[in-house]
């Protein structure tokens, strides 16, 4: 006979986001030359936690809503969803054009530069050198990537997510809400034996 469990598990994709991005902004912290291959990742990871954890208060606040969250926040963006989220937690106030949500917003601008993936073409006139320094190549996604412009970032939004959390413990009792923002386990899972 066959000893059967019921399982019901959840992998909070915010919780191995934000580990990721943390390892690799170590590694361009160590790094004396060719950080950038280091902080690129991290940076995107990091807003990419924050997105996944903007999702995980909508599991937390509003689970049938987001059971068909494509379907309900098609066009909306992030801010749709913060929207809605915010809208059910009366005494969260945030300010979108204040920050520190403001320079969290306007990440949204460098992970669509890095996942649209353009080819930036410019031109200018510049003296020219016999070592090559003429060249600039510049790219917009310079002012985003130094150590401490992902420092800052990653403050930024693990900040505004910790004051989100905060809030939403006094309306959900989710045991994930008990970890600090980023703080909290990979994973949690629970069995029920059938016999």
């Amino acid at each position: 006979m066959l000893n059967l469990s019921t399982i019901e598990e959840e992998i909070y994709t915010h919780e191995y986001l934000w580990r990721s991005a943390s390892i690799l902004l170590e590694h361009a912290e160590a790094q004396t030359e060719g950080s950038f291959y280091f902080l690129l990742p991290s940076l995107l990871m990091s807003f990419m936690a924050f997105e996944a954890f903007v999702n995980f208060c909508g599991f937390v606040l509003l689970p049938e809503l987001w059971k068909e969250e494509k379907k309900h926040f098609k066009g909306k963006g992030i801010e749709g969803k913060l929207d809605e989220i915010v809208a059910r937690l009366p005494n969260f106030t945030w300010r979108k054009g204040e920050l520190p949500y403001q320079r969290i917003r306007n990440l949204e601008d460098f992970r669509d530069i890095v996942s649209h993936g353009k080819v930036v073409a410019t031109q200018y006139v510049a003296e020219q050198k016999e070592d090559g320094s003429h060249f600039q190549f510049k790219h917009s996604w310079d002012t985003y990537l130094s150590v401490d412009a992902v420092i800052s970032a990653r403050a930024d939004i693990k900040s505004f997510c910790q004051s989100l959390l905060v809030e939403l413990r006094k309306h959900s009792d989710h045991l994930h809400l008990n970890s600090d923002a980023f703080e909290g386990s990979l994973a949690s899972g629970a069995g029920i034996s059938k016999h």
